[in-house]
């Protein structure tokens, strides 16, 4: 699943990283509270690669990146925007024993 996600984010980028008007930057947890779904998408593209959030708790999840648009036992949707037709979702995956993250993704 990892070696799929991060593959699909290599290929986002090559196919459009030249057209984007979106430039990709650093998490940063004080901006993310009131940044557009933009700036957000901005952000989460190094919020998967840099993986920060593996191992943190829900509570933790949910101080750094405010509550999430839809929610489960096991997941965490934020929606994000890079800019295109489409909002994509940064789900935030955690593990059914003792609900760390254990996978951050970008889904269109």
């Amino acid at each position: 699943m990892i070696k799929k996600a991060l593959t699909f984010i290599a290929s986002f980028l090559l196919l459009f990283g030249c057209t984007n008007n979106s430039k990709l930057e650093k998490f940063d947890k004080e901006k993310w509270q009131t940044a557009t779904q933009i700036e957000r998408g901005n952000m989460s593209t190094d919020l998967v690669e840099s993986k920060i959030l593996i191992g943190k708790s829900k509570s933790k999840i949910i101080e750094y990146l405010g509550y999430p648009k839809d929610s489960t036992k096991t997941n965490f949707h934020y929606l994000v925007d890079f800019g295109y037709m489409n909002s994509f979702n940064l789900d935030v995956n955690f593990d059914l024993t003792g609900l760390k993250v254990t996978e951050v993704t970008l889904i269109d």
